[in-house]
C-alpha cells in the first residue's frame, strides 16, 4: 500500500509538471496576444498622422497645379507648403513625384540631401501608387541612407493619375519605446517588413537582418528596388522545442546565454510583421510555481493517506492483540468470552451440539525459566502454541488462559474425541525437541478434560476441567485426566 501511495505521489508530481506546462503555455500565449495588440496600437498611433498626410495632399489644388504644369516657381512654393506640413505633422519628409518618378517638390528642398530632382521610379511604393493603390514600403533612403516607412498615394485629375504624393517617417520614437520595454521587462520586440527583414529593434544587432530564410527571388527584388543597400544576413537563431503552433523556444547568437519564447504576428494592413520574445525563464517560473503548488497539495494528501494508513495498521494491531496472544499466536481470554458464550447458547438450544474443554499446563515451567532463562521459556511457549494450532481444527478454539496455562475448546466433540485430541497434543509436545544454546529442554504437558453439559456456566465448566488438571499433576504430571 505504501508503494502504491509513493507511485501515486510520483505520478501526481509528473501530472502537476505537465499541467504546469499547459498552464504556462496558455498564460504566455495570452500575454503574447495582449502584447501584440498593444504593439499594433502603437504602430497605428505612430503611423496615423502620416497616413492622412498623402491622402489630404492628393486633393490639394497646389499639388494638382504643379503636376499639371511643372515649373520652378510652383515647385518652390509647393516645397515651402510641404516643409510646413512636415513640421506640423511630425513627418520626416513629404514629396511630390510626376508620372516618371521625378521628385518635383519636397519638404527638405533646402537640405543638402534634398529629394528635389531625384528619380524614384524604381521604388515599389511609387509603382503601387501608379497602379491606383496605397503604397507602403520600408526601405533605406536612396538619398538620405536613413531607414523609413514610405506611404504613397496617387494624385488623380479628371479620373486619371498624374502624380504621386509620398510621406516618409522614421522610427525613432517607436525604437525608443521598444528599447524601454527591453530594458524594463527584457521583452524583445522586433518589427519587420513583409519579407521578414527587421527594421525596428531595441538592439542594433538585429537591424536589417532577416528573421526567416529568404528566397533568391525575394533577395533579387530587394536588390533591384534598392530597398536596403546592405547584404541581408539572416538572424542567427537556434530553434528549440515547439510548444504550440507558432510558439517555440529559440536562442540568438547575438544574445549568448539567453533563451527566449518567440511568437510571430502579421499585420497585413500595414504590410508589417512583429516578432515577440520573452525570456524562457518566464515560462519555467510559471511551470515551477504550478508544479510546486500541486506537488505540495499531493504531498499533503500523501501524508494524510500515510497517517490514515498508520492509524489503520495500529487499529488492526490493537484488534489482533486483543484477540490473539502475540507470543503463542493463540486466542486471548477476551476473544474466548464471545466464542464460549455463542457455543454455550447453541448447546443449550441444541443438546447434540456439545463441546469439550481441555485445560493444559506446562509441567515444571518455572524451572525452565530459572534454568534456561526467560527467552528460552518464551520460545517454549511459542513452539507449544504452534504445535497446538497445528493439532486443532478450524472450528476449535485454543486460548492462552494464563502464563503457561492453555485452554482448548473442541467444537461438537464428545468425551472420547476430546480425550483423543488432548492426548495427541500431549504426545506431540513431549516428543518435540525444544533446544536452547545447544541444550535439549524437556517439556511435558498435563491436562484436564471436561465436556459441557446443557445449562452449565463457563465458570462451572472450567472448574471441572481444572479439578482434573490438578488430579493429573498430583498423579505425576505428563498425563491427561477427565
Amino acid at each position: 500500500m505504501l508503494t502504491a501511495l509513493v507511485v501515486v505521489l510520483l505520478a501526481s508530481v509528473l501530472a502537476a509538471f505537465q499541467q504546469g506546462q499547459h498552464i504556462a503555455r496558455e498564460r504566455l500565449e495570452a500575454s503574447f496576444d495582449r502584447s501584440s495588440i498593444s504593439r499594433l496600437n502603437l504602430l497605428q498611433r505612430e503611423l496615423h498622422s502620416p497616413f492622412l498626410v498623402p491622402e489630404v495632399l492628393t486633393a490639394s489644388k497646389t499639388v494638382r497645379a504643379l503636376l499639371a504644369q511643372p515649373n520652378p516657381t510652383a515647385a518652390n512654393e509647393q516645397s515651402r507648403i510641404l516643409e510646413e506640413t512636415a513640421l506640423n505633422t511630425h513627418v520626416d519628409v513629404i514629396y511630390v513625384m510626376d508620372l516618371n518618378g521625378n521628385c518635383l517638390a519636397a519638404s527638405n528642398w533646402q537640405a543638402p540631401d534634398s529629394f528635389v530632382g531625384k528619380n524614384y521610379q524604381f521604388r515599389p511604393y511609387f509603382q503601387q501608387a501608379l497602379a491606383g493603390h496605397s503604397g507602403r514600403y520600408v526601405a533605406k533612403g536612396v538619398t538620405s541612407a536613413k531607414l523609413g516607412y514610405y506611404l504613397a498615394r496617387p494624385v488623380t485629375l479628371d479620373g486619371k493619375i498624374n502624380g504621386v504624393v509620398v510621406a516618409k517617417i522614421s522610427f525613432d520614437a517607436l525604437s525608443a519605446h521598444l528599447k524601454a520595454i527591453w530594458h524594463q521587462d527584457e521583452e524583445l520586440n522586433l518589427v519587420a517588413d513583409k519579407n521578414g527583414v527587421v527594421f525596428v529593434s531595441p538592439l542594433d544587432a538585429f537591424i536589417l537582418k532577416s528573421m526567416t530564410p529568404m528566397a533568391a527571388t525575394q533577395r533579387k527584388t530587394i536588390e533591384s528596388s534598392r530597398q536596403f543597400d546592405d547584404v541581408l544576413q539572416p538572424v542567427a537563431i537556434t530553434p528549440g522545442k515547439l510548444l504550440a503552433e507558432g510558439l517555440r523556444f529559440i536562442e540568438f547568437a547575438e544574445l549568448p546565454g539567453a533563451s527566449f519564447l518567440q511568437k510571430a504576428y502579421a499585420f497585413p494592413d500595414l504590410e508589417l510583421g512583429l516578432f515577440l520574445h520573452v525570456p524562457a525563464s518566464h515560462y519555467w517560473k510559471i511551470v515551477a510555481q504550478f508544479t510546486a503548488m500541486l506537488t505540495l497539495l499531493a504531498l499533503v494528501v500523501f501524508l494524510a493517506c500515510i497517517s490514515l494508513y498508520q492509524r489503520w495498521v495500529y487499529s488492526a494491531k490493537l484488534i489482533e492483540t486483543a484477540i490473539r496472544d502475540p507470543l503463542t499466536g493463540l486466542h486471548t481470554r477476551l476473544y474466548m468470552g464471545d466464542w464460549c458464550q455463542a457455543a454455550i447458547q447453541t448447546h443449550n438450544r441444541i443438546p447434540s451440539a456439545a463441546f469439550g474443554l481441555v485445560v493444559f499446563d506446562l509441567d515444571w515451567f518455572k524451572q525452565v525459566n530459572d534454568k534456561y532463562g526467560h527467552l528460552a521459556g518464551d520460545d517454549v511457549l511459542r513452539r507449544v502454541g504452534q504445535l497446538i494450532r497445528n493439532a486443532i481444527r478450524g472450528q476449535d478454539l485454543a486460548v492462552r488462559f494464563g502464563g503457561e496455562e492453555i485452554a482448548v475448546f473442541v467444537q461438537g466433540a464428545d468425551l472420547a474425541e476430546t480425550l483423543a485430541l488432548a492426548e495427541r497434543i500431549r504426545q506431540s509436545v513431549g516428543q518435540f525437541m525444544f533446544q536452547s544454546k545447544g541444550q535439549v529442554i524437556p517439556v511435558t504437558l498435563s491436562g484436564g478434560v471436561a465436556i459441557h453439559t446443557v445449562g452449565e456456566s463457563l465458570d462451572a465448566l472450567f472448574s471441572r476441567a481444572d479439578e482434573k488438571l490438578y488430579e493429573a499433576k498430583e498423579r505425576g504430571r505428563n498425563q491427561i485426566r477427565s
